[in-house]
């Protein structure tokens, strides 16, 4: 496990998930099932991401975040909040472009409600393998820099995936 923790509240539905430390593409499998569970049923009201204490978060972790801002995507919903006071991990979300599918603030007034953490689980290659080219197909997505950034490491993927 990394030194990561990634934490969960709710208040009058909209839904805030606080990461801690060094985020890295082995929880986000868990996070991805645990997501599954809050979007099974009715659309959360409001989704706020809180990176004001991550001191780290990897390129399949930015793409989990796009895949949430797209979950909760329809017309007249509010955008994703992601909370950052840090710059370097501004200028990350930046670089990727995840100022194009989220609103970033600094701080936020939203009252997290009670908190509980998110399970992570250990997972097998083959899930990891999955996710990673899952989450970087979402960063893929959003513009043609991304693409060309990340198309390589996609098609190896899949390539080890399938294989090849």
């Amino acid at each position: 496990m990394t030194d990561c923790h990634i934490l969960h509240a709710s208040y009058n539905d909209v839904h805030v998930l606080r990461f801690i430390g060094e985020i890295r593409y082995t929880v986000t499998p868990s996070v991805e099932r645990y997501l599954d569970g809050i979007f099974a049923g009715d659309k959360p009201a409001g989704f706020v991401i809180d990176l004001t204490q991550t001191d780290s978060i990897d390129s399949t972790n930015l793409g989990l975040l796009v895949g949430i801002a797209r979950r909760m995507q329809a017309p007249g919903s509010p955008r994703v909040t992601i909370v950052s006071n840090r710059a370097d991990i501004n200028s990350i979300l930046t670089s990727m472009a995840l100022d194009e599918v989220f609103d970033i603030v600094e701080a936020s007034d939203h009252e997290p409600g009670e908190t509980r953490e998110v399970p992570q689980e250990i997972n097998g290659r083959e899930v990891l393998e999955r996710t990673l080219i899952d989450s970087h197909r979402a960063l893929m997505d959003l513009n043609e820099r991304n693409r060309e950034m990340f198309k390589d490491v996609v098609s190896s993927l899949e390539k080890k995936e399938g294989g090849g």
